[in-house]
């Protein structure tokens, strides 16, 4: 196996990530009654934006302006939109799940073709349960 360098010089380390990286990623694998604990640094509205993203269920979906009108800032949209972008660990925190309106699909740091297979494996993960 390659030696994988990342962002800042840190070395990848498979053997300590893989069993993090399968609890986020194989939904037999979650349990509600042991959360994944994550740390998120942002601006005090970032993260109310990503705690936000954390309470959308699987399979389902929200707006930006939803999203703003929760946290107490209906007028923020943009705002929001922006704090969406900035999400530092995706997937994790759902971004995907975020909608402009009318539940049209808007912009995705990977693209919309992503976004939508990712709505979907999670409609496919729903369905089947």
């Amino acid at each position: 196996m390659a030696d994988v360098v990342l962002a800042g010089g840190h070395r990848e380390d498979e053997a300590a990530t893989a069993p993090l990286a399968r609890r986020i990623f194989d939904p037999l694998s979650w349990r509600a009654e042991q959360p994944l604990r994550v740390v998120l640094i942002g601006t005090d509205f970032e993260v109310r934006v990503w705690q936000t993203l954390l309470r959308v269920p699987l399979g389902r979906a929200t707006t930006y302006s939803d999203i703003a009108s929760s946290i107490g800032k209906p007028s923020a949209s943009r705002a929001v939109g922006a704090a969406v972008g900035k999400n530092p660990i995706s997937f994790v925190v759902p971004c995907h799940r975020a909608l402009g309106k009318g539940g049209t699909l808007t912009g995705y740091h990977w693209g919309i073709t992503r976004k939508q297979a990712m709505l979907g494996w999670e409609a496919g993960q729903v369905a089947a349960a």
